[in-house]
């Protein structure tokens, strides 16, 4: 395992080095001086790894280390430390993907002045890459290490009975660690919104900022319909270049079973497509990379990492005036002229909301924090997608195993040659978006796809017993008897969730974590729809297609606490949706935007905390309902909306297909 180790680290070491360096800024780092050690030194460090007990929790923060000692950062971070003297136009809460693109476009001004206050580290080389980018949720250093209260409903195969929920802390947030899947999700998801009081948030409102953020650099193999894709914007969006075998077998037997197939961010969303991803020459290209970077030289914008907040403070008339945070133990105070922007988050925005005293008010007492508006809508209707999935054993050397020292080396030898290979794709290359029975709507109700790769010696205990969080003898009994094998994992998620769940508050103490409840399928319609997804991804699996090309083979050992179940049947379909119970890490909703009459409503349709002035919360918890698909693309559609209704203009509605795409953006 020690030599195996060395491979890792070394190979990582082949890997980091021919990342793209050449546009990276170098400034001087206020980092401890633990991030200065040379690469010797990170790997010097392994003799010493394995000699405590828990080696295994540290060789993620060594891989990260390494990193750090071979990369530069792509944009100079400002390390003032005295913010008491400055009054700053707009204060962004939240560097992630939402803060990225808002500070940025605010900055566009000259004479704004921005602050950005972001709790982690910038970026590094590492959370660039798209296979290994997971080893970054064990690090503490750029992972909050959240984890959901124990579901009475599902999750049973998880310790304690709760979720792992991966969120970023870093620049770029989400959108630098996530699958970089660039979906746009249901046009009537958005006509929705507005049927729920989110006026001017309807799918012409918001069709013109897909344009504006999109770049489109290669279509790859992907069916692409004329007029709905942008091309001059920020973000390289990229379609499936060269399909693995896997990807053309399953896409084959999607077409096999008769299923629409087409263009997922085009003019009909409920099919089966290639993905769209927002990757250039082979690496992530995060919201921090596409917004901040272009930015950071700007003198009237500043970038403070970790800096942890701890609320928003007001003034008798209940405006915002400044902003307490935190950096090196020292607590400072940052004052704001126009408008503070909270973009921290679906679990974190409605946290500082209510460490400020915006929220429930009884929640708010219950902590002893003085209620300064009592709103009842924050921290509520928590919406994600639901997910599970079936693993299944393939015909070998079709997947990338860290275990498999070949594997390792021909995927850095591919990345460094050609930036292709396991390191520069995604961990699926298809998505089904699918309607069930059970759909309560024309909308799609069921997302399918396919991960390659099984949890494999070195990553099953590593990643799958403590980032996933499993219960040992689901490690032990169900995936180590294949861990040397490779293979393929069956996902299916809801799309359209009805459960609502609830992030509230553990304390008054800005370190608390907050308490985070899913209430999985609470509603039973969300568990039917599972079941019927579940079929559906074993119909994709047992298609002729890529039973030829891929062999799969599932699992002959049962999942424990489904050995009453025949694998298949629908019973056992509802135990390991009930079983292996995650979600798809898309957190929406908690700020949720309404009309200004709307009791349960957080922010107005102009994005603006009702009851204070001064504040907005731009990010993917102000959306009513989460949107049928991945949610990053969304997010950065708020973002860039948000950022023109501060700037006190928008883009002209618009459907497409467009033929100028020019006219599709003029305000």
């Amino acid at each position: 395992m020690r030599l195996l180790t060395i491979l890792l680290v070394a190979s990582l070491y082949q890997f980091i080095l021919c990342l793209d360096v050449q546009h990276f800024i170098k400034f001087g780092d206020n980092r401890n001086k633990k991030e200065s050690q040379t690469v010797e030194e990170a790997i010097g460090s392994i003799d010493e790894i394995f000699k405590t007990p828990n080696w295994l929790d540290k060789v993620a923060n060594l891989m990260l280390d390494v990193a750090s000692a071979l990369t530069q950062h792509p944009y100079p971070i400002s390390t003032e430390e005295d913010v008491s003297s400055k009054v700053y136009d707009y204060i962004v809460i939240g560097g992630g993907t939402a803060g990225s693109v808002v500070a940025a476009r605010l900055s566009e001004i000259p004479e704004n002045q921005i602050l950005v206050l972001e709790a982690g580290p910038e970026e590094n080389g590492f959370s660039r890459a798209m296979n290994p980018g997971g080893i970054i949720w064990q690090s503490e250093e750029l992972d909050w290490k959240l984890e959901a209260e124990p579901e009475k409903n599902g999750a049973f195969g998880m310790r304690r009975n709760a979720l792992p929920i991966p969120t970023s802390k870093m620049l770029g947030g989400g959108s630098s660690h996530n699958g970089a899947a660039w979906n746009t999700g249901d046009p009537m998801d958005y006509d929705r919104w507005a049927q729920l009081g989110a006026d001017d948030w309807s799918y012409a409102h918001v069709f013109p900022y897909f344009v504006k953020i999109e770049r489109l650099v290669d279509v790859g193999v992907n069916a692409y319909d004329r007029g709905y894709h942008g091309t001059r914007g920020p973000v390289p969006i990229i379609g499936v270049r060269e399909p693995t075998i896997m990807g053309r077998s399953l896409f084959e037997g999607a077409r096999e079973l008769g299923w629409p197939v087409g263009d997922s961010n085009g003019k009909d969303h409920s099919v089966v497509s290639y993905f769209w991803t927002n990757v250039h020459n082979g690496t992530r290209v995060s919201m921090a990379e596409a917004y901040l970077a272009p930015a950071s030289n700007r003198p009237n914008l500043s970038i403070m990492t970790r800096a942890f907040v701890h609320r928003i403070n007001f003034d008798e008339n209940k405006r915002a005036v400044s902003v307490t945070f935190e950096k090196d133990g020292r607590v400072h105070e940052a004052k704001v002229r126009k408008e503070v922007i909270v973009s921290a988050g679906s679990y974190h925005s409605p946290k500082i909301l209510m460490l400020s005293g915006i929220g429930p008010k009884n929640e708010l007492k219950r902590h002893n924090i003085p209620v300064i508006v009592d709103s009842p809508g924050v921290g509520q209707n928590l919406d994600d997608h639901i997910a599970s999935w079936i693993p299944y054993t393939i015909r070998r050397n079709l997947t990338f195993l860290y275990s498999r020292p070949d594997s390792v080396i021909n995927s850095v030898n591919q990345f460094v040659q050609s930036r292709t290979g396991s390191f520069a794709v995604a961990k699926s290359e298809i998505i089904g978006h699918m309607r069930t029975k059970f759909a309560l709507d024309n909308r799609v109700d069921i997302i399918l796809g396919v991960l390659y790769g099984l949890p494999n010696a070195l990553t099953t205990t590593f990643l799958t017993g403590y980032m996933d969080r499993y219960k040992n003898e689901v490690v032990e009994k169900y995936y180590l008897p294949h861990a040397q094998k490779d293979g393929i994992q069956a996902l299916f998620s809801t799309s359209r969730t009805l459960s609502r769940g609830v992030v509230r508050l553990r304390s008054g103490n800005p370190h608390a974590k907050p308490v985070i409840e899913y209430r999985l399928y609470s509603n039973r319609r969300d568990l039917d729809s599972m079941i019927e997804g579940c079929q559906l991804a074993m119909e994709l699996i047992n298609s002729n297609a890529v039973r030829e090309k891929l062999s799969p083979k599932i699992f002959p050992n049962t999942l424990p606490g489904c050995e009453k179940h025949l694998p298949g049947s629908d019973s056992y379909c509802r135990c390991v949706a009930r079983t292996i119970t995650i979600t798809n890490y898309h957190p929406a909703g908690t700020c949720k935007m309404g009309s200004i009459d709307y009791l349960m409503a957080v922010v107005d349709p102009q994005l603006r905390v009702k009851g204070v002035k001064g504040v907005r919360v731009v990010d993917a918890s102000v959306m009513p309902e989460a949107t049928t698909g991945n949610t990053n693309a969304p997010t950065v559609m708020i973002a860039e909306r948000g950022s023109d209704m501060i700037k006190g203009r928008v883009l002209r509605p618009s459907l497409p297909p467009f033929r100028d795409e020019k006219e599709v953006l003029r305000y």
